[in-house]
């Protein structure tokens, strides 16, 4: 029975081993035939930008009729009172201040606007693999630094994660994605920023498990409690040497 597990151990290991392969070498190639646009952006590049479910809080001084709290639509327009729908999609927070202060300049003398963005929500990234909490977090920047991103879904387990090989997947409308290689270990433990890329939304960061936690994952769920078995067997075994 014990020699019948250890030769479907095998087996199933060297059929991940290829799989395992195929997929590196696929991201290598994939990152190698792209002019890789995924980088460290410069300091305050680009300051946000408005887009739909965002919620803004418009203050319009002295004038509380034109104040309120407004909600983009998915067309990226607000429904303001008195005036009807204002386009505010891709702009920033002073020009949309600029905007809406010239429309209502018709009605208010000299108007002082100021808007404070109250929800972030037409903008994120996606985590997924190893890490803590897989899913998808809102940016408050046109960009969000890989490290932010990682540390927001919780750190990886370095013992089953394999750090070295994380990826960033750029999607691109109508062409393949932008894949790019990021070494998390050298990033999150050993302080190299220049591995700190800037995320843009949509942008998905990947953390893949290591080789022999996927083998020993899908061995479990293909052998269930044989597998266990053999895995407590080998380790009382190896105390029972260690020990004589």
């Amino acid at each position: 029975m014990k020699n019948k597990i250890f030769k479907t151990q095998k087996c199933i290991i060297l059929v991940w081993l290829c799989v395992f392969s195929f997929h590196t070498a696929f991201l290598s190639l994939a990152a190698a035939k792209q002019d890789n646009p995924i980088q460290k952006e410069k300091e305050g590049v680009a300051e946000y930008t408005l887009g739909k479910e965002d919620v803004i809080d418009i203050a319009v001084r002295r004038h509380s009729e034109f104040s309120g709290k407004f909600k983009l639509g998915s067309d990226g327009k607000i429904q303001y009172p008195f005036i009807g729908d204002i386009d505010l999609k891709g702009l920033t927070k002073a020009e949309a201040e600029k905007k809406i202060s010239g429309i209502i300049s018709e009605y208010i003398e000299s108007p002082e606007v100021d808007i404070t963005i109250a929800e972030f929500n037409s903008k994120v990234v996606y985590v997924f693999g190893l890490v803590a909490h897989p899913g998808k977090y809102k940016m408050q920047g046109e960009y969000m630094p890989v490290r932010e991103a990682i540390l927001a879904a919780g750190l990886p387990r370095e013992d089953i994660a394999a750090l070295r090989r994380a990826v960033i997947i750029r999607p691109q409308e109508g062409e393949d994605p932008i894949v790019k290689k990021v070494n998390l270990l050298s990033l999150l433990y050993e302080g190299n920023l220049n591995l700190n890329y800037d995320l843009k939304s949509g942008d998905i960061v990947y953390v893949p498990s290591t080789v022999m936690y996927k083998v020993s994952t899908v061995m479990e769920q293909v052998l269930g409690p044989a597998y266990r078995g053999a895995v407590i067997y080998n380790t009382v075994d190896d105390i029972n040497n260690n020990n004589n």
